[in-house]
């Protein structure tokens, strides 16, 4: 289901132009002349301007010929964003899926709203109108609400609503009330609207009645574009507004905090005003970032992970009093800063038989606690970085999703066929005796072994480009006269039994 709203007379609601008055709005630029002004056509008109016998689209001139007493007003543009700003704030607390069609009308998709499964009756949707239209009216504003099951199709509806009115897809007898309205509000371009009027076509009932594959042949997609939405229009996407706010607290201080009790009663008070910003824009926390500013001029920055999004105040306290206990500080803390990542919150439900944990954020707890005892980066689990160097590995965290590269060493196309090799943690040191540059001899714990047969050398090598971290290995794989496969590896000038076969 959606709901359209509207906001008629858009331009003189801007104005905040009392209706029953007689006015008209120009363009937003004054003309320089009288004569420019009379020639300058009108873009909307006043209740009281209408029943007098002005439309928009007449000249100045025109209209006061038939209304002597007209009234000429310019449009406000910065008015009519801030109208529109105003809008879209008031169609988010409704939902996050909506979308700004044009000036004075947003479309609200209301098909994830937990209530729409248990309202089905006409008048609780008429009831849900009239609470939205309060919405605006406390404002100053007149807004007609108007639902159906696709967007253009609310969009009509609201146009004929007074002030709220609900159109039923396949109810013929509703959507006749719609063959009155005018032509324009379907937004046509100029040059099509032209050819219609031209043709007489001035309504919707008009458009409809005209032959569907003559009006492709004249006016090409936009005619039967403008047919399909005079008949209520077909399924489509809304074009979303996602809102780009930065969800931040910055608190300079006048009195140094130097203890963690202050700090964690300031931190709760950025918390809880950061959270009612995240649940009125229909987002969670998935991580935090804490800068702390100090007194000797230093400053100290950390990214602290949410292991299940949230916006829960409690729980975002514990995470940041785990961190906090641990961090120590030469000088006294004189600025705060605190900001908040929006994410969406997670809407699927784990199955039957899933197993995960409990709860992710008292686990993430232990995890930061286990960090501060350790030392940063030695809490997680081993994964294998794609490199040819053995046992070349980073500590991930446990909550991190496992990368591209660990899942692919996983895949059985890297699953070789051969001999085990059992490695030996860490390599054995050992002495080798070459002969023609091949292993020939063996020393191991003090054990002399004589080499029946001898295969290599492999190279392998990498990071070159870091001298730091570069690396080269020689690999010999050797048999001694009891038939024991051996791996050897030489680095830096140095011999070591890797790890036997079998």
């Amino acid at each position: 289901m959606f709901a359209a709203w509207l906001l008629p007379r858009f331009m003189l609601q801007a104005l905040r132009a009392r209706q029953p008055d007689r006015i008209a709005v120009l363009e937003e630029t004054p003309c320089k002349t009288v004569s420019q002004q009379e020639n300058t056509l009108i873009l909307s008109i006043s209740h009281g301007a209408e029943r007098t016998g002005v439309h928009p689209g007449m000249t100045v001139s025109q209209a006061l010929a038939r209304c002597p007493n007209l009234q000429v007003r310019y449009r406000d543009g910065q008015a009519e964003q801030a109208v529109q700003s105003l809008l879209l704030k008031a169609a988010e607390s409704w939902t996050p899926d909506y979308e700004s069609t044009r000036p004075g009308i947003c479309v609200l998709d209301l098909s994830h709203t937990r209530w729409l499964s248990q309202e089905i009756h006409l008048h609780a949707w008429q009831d849900r109108g009239l609470q939205m239209r309060q919405d605006m009216q406390t404002q100053g504003y007149d807004l007609r609400v108007g639902f159906a099951e696709n967007a253009d199709l609310a969009i009509l509806a609201a146009h004929v609503a007074d002030p709220v009115r609900v159109l039923r897809a396949g109810v013929a007898e509703e959507k006749h009330v719609l063959h009155d309205l005018p032509l324009t509000i379907l937004n046509p371009s100029p040059p099509v609207l032209e050819v219609l009027s031209l043709w007489g076509i001035r309504t919707l009932g008009q458009l409809v009645a005209l032959p569907r594959a003559d009006l492709a042949s004249r006016l090409g997609a936009e005619g039967l574009r403008l047919r399909d939405m005079a008949q209520g229009g077909k399924e489509r996407l809304l074009s979303l507004v996602r809102s780009q706010e930065q969800f931040r607290e910055v608190v300079e201080l006048e009195s140094p905090i130097e203890s963690l009790e202050p700090l964690m009663h300031l931190l709760e008070r950025l918390l809880q005003r950061l959270s009612a910003q995240l649940a009125a824009s229909w987002h969670v926390a998935g991580s935090l970032n804490l800068t702390l500013r100090f007194a000797d001029r230093s400053s100290h920055e950390r990214d602290l992970g949410v292991a299940e999004p949230t916006r829960e105040v409690p729980v975002l306290m514990r995470l940041l009093r785990t961190y906090l206990e641990g961090l120590t500080a030469a000088a006294p803390i004189i600025g705060v800063s605190l900001e908040l990542t929006p994410v969406r919150a997670a809407s699927s439900q784990p199955t039957l038989f899933e197993r995960g944990l409990s709860d992710p954020n008292r686990f993430a707890e232990t995890l930061s606690a286990l960090e501060v005892l350790l030392g940063r980066g030695r809490v997680g689990r081993a994964e294998l970085l794609p490199s040819r160097r053995p046992d070349a590995y980073h500590v991930a965290g446990f909550l991190e999703s496992f990368t591209a590269s660990a899942l692919a060493s996983t895949s059985d196309a890297d699953q070789f066929i051969g001999l085990p090799l059992q490695r030996f943690r860490p390599p054995r040191p050992a002495l080798v005796t070459l002969h023609q540059q091949r292993p020939v001899e063996l020393r191991l714990d003090g054990t002399v072994l004589s080499v029946r047969e001898s295969r290599g050398p492999w190279l392998l090598s990498g990071n070159w480009w870091d001298l730091r971290q570069v690396w080269q290995h020689e690999i010999w794989e050797v048999e001694d006269m009891q038939g024991v496969l051996y791996r050897l590896i030489q680095e830096n000038n140095r011999w070591f039994v890797e790890g036997l076969y079998g």
